[in-house]
């Protein structure tokens, strides 16, 4: 009974890539169109997708939940008619792991026809990432995961097996993207670029070899949009964003914007790398606070410890719109801004006209790989990469100390 299952559910995937191309003007027996330029840097793929295959997923997803169930209560029966476990029929093992992906197939479903209640939660990211490796490797034998995760990183505010499905069924989408790329990497980090503070996760999926393509193919596989439509339901239905840019034969990337699990107001007053237990009672009036602008995600955990390691409140930040955002909320709580290229500090940028106009005897010090001019920034202390952590130190306490 469930090989039939699994003739249906390839039906209900091969219908929806089709339904989607549909969606978009493309027949479904049309080749996708060529990029122009192969060089070219990734496009950003968006599908479009009509209320109809909405209302027929969920339709679908309906069926699924209730075959998936009786196939699964058959399995345990089986099971349980086992002596022992030890004994268990390899049949009915082989059943459960298809029952399994019937569940992933009508979750999915269920997500892509917009039908699943949004569930309230907050999920720990360092510990989901972790704990998607065995699912990865599932999807594709042989993927090589990448993910340095950082030291702290509040929770976000969505449903943890929700926001573990928008992560599942985004890494499928890359993996039909690039069928055969292998190098799968995360990256996490905190992002002041909106409103509303988020988590930011970068998926990246990438050749370790130069892939053979025939001449007139295209490495898209638009049976991936089942899976994308659903992870980007999911994010959306809690107030996240979810965006794919994709470099046909090379790389295809996704970023997710999840918005973290503290108010607004709470992050402007609390050091990005206290702990959410311990943002209450943290007031604007807290001086001595270190602002660090650096967009290597390792050098600026390096930066963050060691400021952190002085007692000062650290605020991280990868790009100069939310250093910006911080200083000019609270510039009376800055002592220190660590900053990785001067341009950031030129004379018509946002961050520069704040640090003028309400903080100019900020202390600035420079990380950069060669010398700059420091004629418009005199009380400027460059600290050349590379340099270890006992020149960094020694920095940071000459610049620290100083009147």
């Amino acid at each position: 009974m469930y090989e039939l299952l699994w003739i249906a559910a390839g039906a209900t995937a091969g219908w929806a890539a089709a339904h989607m191309r549909r969606a978009r003007g493309v027949a479904p027996q049309e080749a996708p169109e060529q990029p122009a330029e192969p060089e070219a840097k990734p496009s950003r793929v968006e599908l479009a997708v009509s209320p109809d295959s909405w209302a027929m997923a969920r339709s679908l997803a309906e069926e699924l939940s209730t075959h998936a169930t009786a196939i699964e209560a058959r399995a345990h029966h089986l099971i349980e008619a086992a002596p022992a476990r030890d004994n268990l029929p390899g049949a009915a093992a082989a059943m459960m792991t298809s029952v399994e992906r019937l569940r992933t197939l009508h979750t999915k479903l269920l997500a892509f026809g917009r039908g699943r209640p949004v569930e309230a939660g907050t999920t720990d990211i360092i510990a989901l990432i972790q704990g998607l490796g065995d699912d990865l490797l599932q999807l594709q034998l042989g993927l090589e995961l990448r993910w340095e995760p950082p030291a702290e990183l509040p929770e976000v505010d969505a449903n943890p097996a929700a926001v573990r499905d928008a992560m599942l069924f985004a890494c499928a989408a890359l993996l039909r993207a690039e069928r055969g790329a292998t190098r799968l990497t995360f990256s996490t980090e905190r992002s002041f670029s909106t409103p509303r503070p988020t988590i930011k996760i970068e998926i990246n999926l990438e050749w370790t070899t130069v892939p053979q393509h025939r001449e007139g193919t295209t490495t898209l596989d638009h049976s991936f949009a089942l899976d994308w439509e659903a992870a980007k339901q999911l994010v959306e239905s809690h107030g996240g964003e979810l965006t794919l840019s994709h470099l046909p034969g090379k790389a295809v990337h996704a970023v997710l914007r999840l918005p973290l699990a503290v108010s607004s107001e709470e992050l402007v007053r609390a050091p990005a790398d206290t702990a959410a237990d311990d943002y209450e009672g943290i007031t604007s009036r807290d001086y001595g606070g270190a602002l660090v602008l650096e967009s290597d995600p390792a050098l600026r955990a390096v930066l963050a410890r060691e400021l952190k390691a002085s007692g000062r409140a650290v605020f991280a930040c990868a790009d100069g719109a939310s250093a910006h955002t911080f200083l000019e909320a609270t510039p009376d709580r800055f002592e220190l801004l660590i900053v990785d290229d001067v341009q950031q500090l030129g004379r018509h940028t946002p961050l520069a006209r704040t640090i003028r106009a309400h903080v100019p005897a900020l202390k600035i010090c420079l990380v950069s790989p060669a010398p700059a001019s420091t004629d418009e920034w005199p009380q400027m202390r460059c600290l050349r990469k590379p340099f270890g952590v006992h020149e960094l130190r020694r920095t940071l306490a000459s610049i620290l100390s100083a009147g």
